[in-house]
């Protein structure tokens, strides 16, 4: 099975948030929801100080927990590797929320549903 990633370079990232914008606007997620998440560190003090961007969001873990404790095979690895979300299987339980290490997957409430990143598979499979 191959996998495929997301590239990040954090030389380059300057924190302006614009992909986790993008995704959020994509894919139409409500106030507080978010599938990617944008986080600036920083510390230390003069004359080392030290700060960094980080861009995250759904891993699509080789082992992936919120398909283990789905208890209704919403949450699905395919054949690329990508962690995908069948929304009409998905009753709400939220096991998938709790059980993701990473905090992916977002109760959506509007919806009554969980979701994730799904790595934008209807792009990529066009």
């Amino acid at each position: 099975m191959s996998q495929k990633a997301f590239y990040y370079d954090m030389t380059i990232c300057t924190s302006c948030k614009t992909c986790q914008i993008a995704c959020k606007d994509k894919n139409d997620l409500e106030v507080g929801a978010l599938f990617r998440k944008v986080y600036y560190f920083e510390g230390g003090k003069y004359p080392n100080p030290w700060a960094y961007p980080l861009s995250i969001s759904c891993n699509h873990c080789e082992k992936p927990k919120c398909v283990t404790n789905c208890p209704t095979g919403a949450l699905y690895k395919r054949e690329d590797g990508i962690v995908a979300h069948n929304k009409a299987l998905c009753i709400g339980c939220r096991m998938c929320v709790w059980s993701c290490p990473y905090e992916a997957p977002q109760y959506i409430a509007k919806e009554g549903k969980s979701g994730k990143c799904d790595f934008c598979v209807d792009l990529l499979d066009r």
